[in-house]
């Protein structure tokens, strides 16, 4: 009798080889609860969306009107505008700077490789209130004033981190034996580079691109300290709207950018899958 395994007759259980969450008690309580308190309240936010009424949470029927308002708000539209220019070009910025990157960084030993990535993608653990004020100081200090520049400035630091994660992953997965032949072939570097590397690559620049896009749609913190009159974002709008009332055209907002961010998953997920198959 193996030392893991215990006699059934003497009443005693099997000890798993794995350690697993379902022996556990609660675990499953715990995670329905998680998820429940995770996606009902967004399940809420979208269906008063609909609401007839002048409340945002008081239920007065079925309509679209406050989509048609939403659709037709000189404000609403200009901080969407504001926003969709501010994280296009932040997305590209970071996507280019992500990809210059990962292809240099082969050239960097491992330490350096190792400390490189971590003060690149210090954004992501650094809490965004420190960001916007370092940044807001930054700026100062060099003679800028808050607007659209520091912006786009600002988007593109903290959006790179989320680009480049995409595009490392997937170079990382890259089969070495496409550049070994291509190179015995007589490749040059740049051949290598435009030919074999990058069209590789594409499916995690569209999948890094569009994480850095939503991230960029989706900031406020940051946004709050380098906005000035006249590039007011499309949340700082939506916070605005909040302090004032809240009525169900930020129920409308909140719906439409949900169906922003699962658009984008669903393609991810979508270009991970053929990638992985290929």
């Amino acid at each position: 009798m193996s030392a893991t395994a215990v006699s059934v007759k003497a009443g005693v259980k099997k000890i798993p080889g794995k350690l697993r969450l379902d022996y556990f008690p609660g675990v499953g309580a715990v995670g329905i609860f998680s998820l429940v308190f995770l996606y009902f309240p967004m399940l809420i936010v979208v269906w008063y969306s609909f609401n007839a009424g002048n409340q945002a949470l008081a239920w007065q029927g079925f309509s679209l009107r406050w989509y048609d308002r939403v659709f037709h708000d000189a404000a609403i539209i200009s901080a969407t505008q504001m926003s969709l220019e501010i994280a296009a070009i932040a997305t590209v910025a970071s996507v280019v700077l992500a990809v210059a990157y990962v292809l240099a960084m082969d050239r960097l030993n491992r330490v350096g490789n190792a400390v490189a990535g971590a003060i690149l993608a210090a954004p992501i653990v650094v809490p965004e209130v420190v960001l916007g004020i370092a940044t807001l100081s930054f700026i100062r200090l060099i003679g800028m004033t808050p607007g659209f520049l520091p912006l786009v400035l600002a988007h593109t630091s903290f959006c790179f981190p989320f680009a480049m994660m995409n595009i490392r992953a997937r170079y990382q997965g890259l089969n070495p034996a496409y550049f070994e032949s291509a190179a015995d072939l007589g490749a040059t570097r740049s051949a290598l580079t435009w030919r074999i590397t990058l069209p590789l690559l594409a499916p995690g620049i569209v999948s890094g691109a569009l994480l850095a896009f939503v991230v960029s749609m989706d900031d406020y913190m940051i946004s709050t300290f380098l906005a000035s009159a006249g590039t007011t974002t499309l949340p700082i709008y939506i916070f605005g709207l909040i302090r004032k009332g809240v009525n169900p055209s930020v129920n409308v907002v909140a719906t439409l950018l949900l169906i922003m961010a699962i658009a984008v998953t669903v393609a991810t997920s979508f270009l991970s899958r053929g990638s992985a198959k290929k």
